[in-house]
């Protein structure tokens, strides 16, 4: 929904700088008698592909939501990256591939303003958005919903609720009985009417309401709204009813997606153990020498079906690291190697996991397994968690690619509603998405432990 155009009119913003910085290079650096884009098209169009491929990779769109100096890493990256494979990619046309001073020319310009219009965003984003005034229609019990929207839109402004009275100072302001709702929104000013899990619906309420959203308002479910904009299933505002009627958890149901992910599976992990053998090898020499204990840890598993798997991984803590049984990794473990933080953070932990893809009991991606020990607790205290074990855990996923690694239960429960999302919209596409996000997490790692 919002994201979407938002990410959509970003993107628009750097393809017209790369064409603004290929027009100005082919003036400056190609013979007048010479056209950018007629005389270089595959030079252009490799280059506004590779580009927009690693911008996208990257994530660096993530504009006015983190550090700046981030930003400026990912767009410099990007653009190495970009020029690099767009002058290899046109390297086999003699007549379509641009000089070195062209090209110098040509990086310097697209890190230029593709950097310099998130600056200008980041200068102006409290000028160039306007904030969403919601109207609530049900009660928000425990400021939940609040919460949520704070999470997935931080600068909208809730102005209260139409719905039962007397419900505490929690439930925000009363603004009316359910029935008057598009007159409250109109009187207040709501660009966003938003419906509540106990949203008091009669037939006369909601065709009004459906009235008023196929005249342009904006009028939206939260859990659909959430799942859309925030991209993970809200635990506080979902049930056992709306699960069952929602679109998705189709997996189990189908079975060609279900054959054709498998056979991705084998195929790529078989490939990538071939390539990344000479990496795990110097990986297991190194681990060997920096400190004593087996070079491959194993440990147990929960995965499809709650059956458990061994599962294998580089060595990146003292062999000793639970001798009192098991914990939660945190932030600077003092269990884990010198050598350990490094192979954490850019994933060479996990290559011998590929052995484990291939075997079947993981895939490439799904829900990160976890240990018995904590599965018996977690589904005590947060809804739903079993779901997540409907489907083969992974090397990668959703909540990994989206969320720091989790050291709590608080952790545990965000990461679900993550796992809850990719299970219900799972494709092969979203598959493709998530492992793009995976080499960007890789080459900007973030809460690895």
């Amino acid at each position: 929904m919002i994201s979407v155009y938002r990410r959509a009119l970003l993107q628009t913003l750097d393809i017209f700088c790369l064409l603004l910085a290929l027009t100005i290079s082919g003036v400056t650096t190609i013979a007048p008698d010479l056209s950018v884009f007629d005389d270089y098209t595959g030079a252009s169009l490799f280059t506004v592909f590779f580009y927009m491929l690693f911008f996208y990779i990257l994530d660096a769109y993530s504009v006015a939501q983190e550090d700046f100096r981030e930003t400026t890493g990912r767009v410099l990256v990007a653009c190495c990256l970009g020029i690099i494979s767009s002058a290899t990619a046109s390297y086999a046309f003699d007549h379509w591939r641009f000089d070195r001073e062209t090209l110098l020319f040509l990086f310097t310009l697209s890190f230029v303003f593709c950097l310099g219009w998130r600056w200008l965003y980041y200068r102006n984003a409290d000028k160039v958005t306007h904030p969403l005034r919601v109207l609530l229609v049900g009660v928000d019990t425990a400021g939940k919903v609040r919460q949520l929207l704070a999470e997935g839109l931080p600068k909208a402004s809730i102005i209260g609720y139409v719905g039962e009275p007397g419900q505490g100072p929690e439930a925000g302001e009363y603004l009316g009985p359910p029935f008057m709702a598009l007159e409250v929104a109109k009187k207040k000013g709501a660009t966003m009417i938003v419906l509540l899990p106990d949203a008091p619906l009669d037939d006369d309420i909601a065709h009004e309401l459906l009235e008023a959203k196929l005249r342009g308002r904006m009028v939206v479910d939260i859990r659909s709204f959430y799942e859309h904009v925030v991209q993970r299933l809200p635990l506080s505002q979902i049930n056992d009813e709306w699960l069952l009627q929602t679109e998705g958890f189709s997996l189990n149901t189908r079975g060609s997606l279900r054959r054709l992910k498998r056979a991705l599976d084998v195929g790529i992990s078989l490939v990538l153990l071939i390539l990344t053998l000479p990496v795990m090898l110097i990986t297991a020499l190194i681990v060997r020498l920096e400190s004593p204990g087996p070079v491959i840890y194993k440990q147990d598993r929960v995965g499809l079906h709650e059956k458990e798997f061994t599962v294998y991984k580089f060595r990146s803590m003292r062999s000793d690291a639970e001798k009192n049984g098991a914990v939660w990794a945190s932030a600077n473990d003092a269990r884990v190697t010198r050598f350990g933080k490094f192979i954490r953070k850019v994933r060479i932990d996990e290559l011998p996991q590929l052995w484990n893809v291939l075997k079947g009991d993981m895939s490439f991606i799904g829900p990160r397994p976890e240990r018995m020990a904590f599965v018996r607790e977690l589904r005590k205290t947060i809804p739903y968690y079993s779901l997540r074990h409907t489907v083969k855990p992974g090397l990668t996923g959703w909540a990994q690619v989206r969320y720091p690694y989790g050291a709590s239960e608080e952790d545990a429960r965000r990461k679900l509603e993550y796992d809850l999302y990719y299970i219900k919209n799972m494709s092969m596409l979203l598959d493709i998405h998530i492992l793009f996000k995976t080499v960007g997490v890789v080459l900007f790692p973030k809460g690895a432990r």
